[in-house]
This record gives structure tokens, sequence and C-alpha cells, in this order.
């Protein structure tokens, strides 16, 4: 299916909320148009260029979101609180005449929504992850995960390590539990040292 793009300088993962600030007439358009159709778009990590003016280059895999809130705020633009639902494959991408990218989107099929559990190796992650869910920057998700949950688990961490995006966009497009668990702990263990 084609879904508008909405590029960032930020990647999410599935249960992300982010708020934005929508000022440039091709996004303020995506929005309204979301919500009079009642759908969601595609959040995708710039690879090259920035977030305003000029098409960036992106990454081919990104997250459909969806808006869940939404606000005028005093400085007179558009406030919309989005959260990431599951991740998408990208192709075919295009432009539309205001600047709008646009690309068909496949749901990305992976053992790590099966929920599978977290091989004893890995425990020490959990963890972690409450350890990182006590900083004052988490504390909107601490109520939030589910720590029954290894792909809630998996996410969580990708989005609040202190890692680079494009770390992050390579945990993103893991493709299997075993690679993400994998990556996290070498991430961690890097941290440590």
């Amino acid at each position: 299916m084609k879904y508008a793009l909405f590029p960032l300088n930020t990647v999410l993962f599935p249960g992300s909320i982010l708020p934005l600030q929508i000022f440039e007439q091709r996004y303020l358009s995506l929005i309204k148009e979301c919500m009079k159709q009642q759908t969601g778009f595609v959040s995708v990590l710039i690879s090259e260029g920035k977030e305003v003016g000029v098409t960036p280059q992106i990454y081919c895999t990104g997250c459909y979101v969806e808006v869940i809130d939404w606000e005028s705020l005093d400085n007179g633009l558009l406030g919309i609180t989005i959260q990431a639902r599951h991740r998408v494959k990208l192709a075919n991408s295009s432009v539309r005449d205001d600047g709008l990218l646009f690309a068909d989107a496949t749901l990305v099929e992976s053992n790590l929504e099966n929920n599978p559990p977290i091989p004893p190796a890995f425990n020490p992650l959990p963890e972690t992850l409450k350890q990182l869910l006590n900083h004052p920057f988490a504390q909107h998700y601490k109520e939030k995960v589910d720590f029954d949950s290894t792909a809630d688990i998996c996410y969580r961490l990708s989005e609040l390590l202190p890692i680079s995006n494009k770390q992050k966009q390579l945990l993103l497009e893991t493709e299997t539990t075993e690679q993400m668990l994998d990556q996290l702990a070498l991430h961690i263990n890097a941290l440590q040292t």
C-alpha cells in the first residue's frame, strides 16, 4: 500500500511516541489528509539532507505511525503526537508536486513480534531497561513498558540507548529476535567499557 512519508532525524520503533510541531505546508497537508481518511503515514530516518526544505534522501525501513493527539500551539503551529505501530519496508518512492514523499510500504515480518522468550544469556537486558527508565528523559515510558514482551523490551532499549541514529536504524532493520538481542547486548557492553 502507498503511504505518505515523514522524514525525520529520529528513529522510531513500534510503540514510540513523539510530539511534533508542523509548520511546512506539505506536512500540514499530510496531517489534514490523514485525519480526513483516518489513516497514518510512515516516519523514516533521513540518510542525507535535512528535515526542512529540499526533499531528503531516506532509508528503506521506517515505522507506520498514527496521530494520537493534536492541538493548536501558542506559537500558532499545529502540534501533533504520533505513535509508531509497526515496522515497514519502503519501495518505489516518488515525490508529489508539493514535495511530499510517498512510497509503497510493506509490513516487516519478524519473529520478534511473536514474543519469543528472552534467552537466558540476555536476561540482563530487562534490568538495563529498568535503569534507563529511571532517567528523566524516559519518564513518559515508565508505566508503559510491557516487561513480559520481548519485542517491547527490545524496542524501548533500541530507542533509549545513547547510540547514533545510524546504529538505531540498523536495529530497526534487524529481522530476527536473536539479531536484535545480539546487537543490543553489544551496544550495552560497549557503553559500559
